[in-house]
């Protein structure tokens, strides 16, 4: 069994061979919401949010995987660059391995040596919270609610029922903690997309 170290690479720049086998893994974890791929590759990540991918292989077979998203929002009053964990799979036939562990505390390590972003914000189940804060250090804020917009039918973490993790990074974001706690995060995103 050969493994691979983590690789990363901006999904927008990745080849049909690479994108192929992230739409193969999405769909392996998620078959009833990533389709398997046929001709055309579906999307993984939408274009303008620039993913950046980090994913690990085993004798070839793209066997873990996280992107980042970043962008900018506005809240309160104030602009950041915020970065989220979006897509996070392994391979079922490959759990209990590790893989997962390295390829998030990589992607972690990524964003924190991003000296744009102000702060990690996502969501996940509540039951893989633990598995966050032991490959990066995420932590759960219980009075934060993270909502895709503010438009009707916009996805939340209430609505989905998961919880919001976050990690401040910047100066700026550690001087709003206050800003950043006991509210509702809105990413503006398009109806639909979520972290």
């Amino acid at each position: 069994m050969t493994t691979e170290m983590v690789q990363s690479i901006y999904y927008n720049q990745a080849s049909d061979t690479l994108r192929r086998k992230i739409a193969i893994i999405l769909h392996r974890v998620w078959p009833d919401v990533c389709p398997m791929p046929g001709a055309t590759i579906p999307e993984a990540h939408e274009k303008e949010f620039n993913v950046r991918s980090f994913y690990s292989c085993i004798d070839g077979k793209l066997v873990s995987y996280a992107g980042v998203v970043h962008k900018t929002i506005k809240h309160d009053g104030q602009t950041f660059n915020i970065a989220g964990l979006s897509c996070v799979a392994t391979d079922p036939e490959y759990h209990g391995q590790g893989l997962g562990l390295r390829t998030v505390a990589a992607a972690t390590q990524w964003i924190e040596k991003q000296s744009d972003i102000d702060f990690g914000i996502f969501t996940c189940e509540p039951f893989l919270a633990y598995f966050y804060n032991r490959a990066g250090a995420w932590t759960i804020v219980p009075d934060v609610v993270l909502i895709g917009s503010g438009d009707e039918g916009a996805l939340s973490s209430e609505s989905l029922d998961v919880v919001v993790l976050m990690r401040l990074f910047s100066e700026k974001a550690k001087a709003n903690e206050l800003q950043l706690r006991h509210t509702t995060v809105n990413l503006d995103f398009p109806v639909g997309e979520f972290l």
